[in-house]
């Protein structure tokens, strides 16, 4: 039985029933399955390849990482610092391309 929100079974506005009932399967994909025990409907599925997912996209691309969501300040430290250096990437992107832009202009009005 699960209690609590964990890695594969988290839900950001906590929607997902608890407890839930956890099984893993001894296949090949390795599926694991969280089932509602009340109305026994499950509530999520992962396999190998959906494993991945949830940590390559989910994970990376949403910073959708449990640990992060525990300790709330992190997860608004870590965005702002994300935030601070695609800005501070941008801005130093727009000042390079302003020197060479200036420096075509310049070579070309000679």
């Amino acid at each position: 039985m699960v209690t609590e929100y964990e890695a594969y079974y988290l839900d950001r506005r906590q929607q997902h029933p608890l407890p839930a009932l956890f099984i893993r399967l001894n296949d090949a994909r390795g599926s694991m399955f969280y089932i509602d025990p009340s109305t026994a409907r499950i509530v999520e599925a992962y396999d190998s390849a959906s494993r991945w997912n949830r940590w390559l996209y989910h994970g990376l691309h949403s910073l959708d990482l449990p640990w992060l969501y525990k300790y709330r300040p992190a997860w608004d430290i870590a965005i702002l610092l994300l935030l601070a250096g695609g800005a501070s990437l941008s801005v130093t992107s727009l000042i390079m391309a302003w020197q060479l832009l200036r420096r075509t202009f310049i070579r070309s009005a000679r």
